[in-house]
């Protein structure tokens, strides 16, 4: 029983080691010199006008809310309906 949590122990160790490293490595050998492009938050060579930030209504939250259920509501009804000839009325009721 104990080897089991041994092994997923060790698994996690490697894993944090590798992501350690990795991140360790971006940082040794990345570029370091940021430049002013690389400061403003879009880098299309568009200079920005006004300020980044402002307020969303909440309308669009709405919208974004439920475009993803029926987004969803899709997903699960398009194989409902490739099949629904074969189902007839059994997959209509069932």
């Amino acid at each position: 029983m104990l080897l089991e949590y041994i092994a997923i122990a060790v698994m996690i160790a490697i894993a944090t080691l590798i992501a350690f490293i990795a991140i360790g490595m971006g940082e040794l050998f990345g570029p370091k010199k940021d430049t002013a492009a690389k400061a403003i938050p879009y880098e299309s060579g568009i200079v920005p006008t006004g300020a980044g930030t402002r307020r969303m209504p909440v309308r669009f939250y709405l919208i974004a809310v439920l475009f993803i259920l029926f987004d969803i509501e899709v997903v699960f009804f398009l194989p409902w309906a490739i099949v629904f000839r074969q189902l007839r009325i059994f997959g209509l009721i069932e």
